[in-house]
């Protein structure tokens, strides 16, 4: 069975959006504000414009933590364990922002995260003999 996060589930329902699968933006057309879109088919490569006066950029939900698999210890979905400090199981490992196990990801949340990895990693340096 395939995971659908509850807002896409939302989403789906509600006939107020207009979903395109399998494309990527090229290029965000308009000048001083969104007129239109460029896409690109994933699959055929096929380019098409779409008329468009905003945008809505969301990434996703899944970590891209693989380069850290063998320094930090990670959830079963792939989230790098740290608590609010931002310390891991690898010592002199801090992370921050999306990629940390916590209850809320935003941007407001992430530049918290950042402040607080700073915090630490200064404490951490500060407690080594160099």
């Amino acid at each position: 069975r395939r995971y659908r996060p509850v807002l896409q589930t939302v989403q789906f329902a509600l006939a107020i959006f207009n979903f395109i699968l399998n494309a990527v933006p090229e290029e965000i057309c308009g000048e001083n504000s969104v007129s239109s879109v460029i896409l690109r088919d994933t699959n055929s490569g096929e380019k098409r414009e779409l008329a468009a006066d905003g945008i809505f950029v969301a990434v996703g939900m899944n970590p891209d933590t693989e380069i850290l698999a063998e320094l930090a210890e990670r959830d079963k979905t792939g989230y790098v364990i740290a608590d609010e400090s931002g310390t891991t199981s690898c010592p002199g490992l801090f992370a921050a922002g999306d990629v940390r196990t916590k209850q809320l990801r935003q941007v407001i949340t992430a530049a918290a995260d950042g402040a607080n990895c700073v915090a630490s990693a200064e404490e951490w340096l500060t407690s080594r003999k160099v």
